[in-house]
């Protein structure tokens, strides 16, 4: 093979081991991705309950307004908050379980990714 722009193939290849070697030793780190979304989902979990409680306070304190029960139906929108918010943040930690699992064996249930192996 002739020389092309005045490098000759062996040079050409001891460049692109040198920049090989260079873009793995600053590679950016898998785990700092890694963190960055499971920051991501602790907030937005921690969000669904907090959200869900003061929905259930801020009825419950209208209602109590409204027909003169202060605290009782503010309470009782506390409790029903609450449970709605951990009912909600199961649902969504469930959500993204199903997402991760499907996402870590290329969209296949782990029942299907052992019985293909089994084969």
């Amino acid at each position: 093979m002739s020389e092309q722009n005045g490098k000759s193939p062996a040079d050409l290849e001891s460049f692109e081991k040198r920049l090989k070697t260079v873009r793995q030793k600053h590679s950016p780190d898998d785990n700092l991705q890694d963190d960055g979304t499971l920051l991501g989902m602790a907030w937005r979990l921690s969000t669904e309950i907090v959200v869900a409680v003061l929905v259930g306070m801020g009825l419950g304190y209208g209602l109590d307004v409204l027909f003169g029960t202060k605290p009782w139906i503010m309470l009782i929108g506390l409790g029903f908050g609450f449970a709605t918010g951990i009912r909600n943040t199961l649902r969504v930690a469930e959500k993204m379980d199903t997402q991760d699992s499907q996402g870590s064996t290329g969209g296949k249930t782990e029942a299907k990714a052992q019985s293909e192996t089994q084969k």
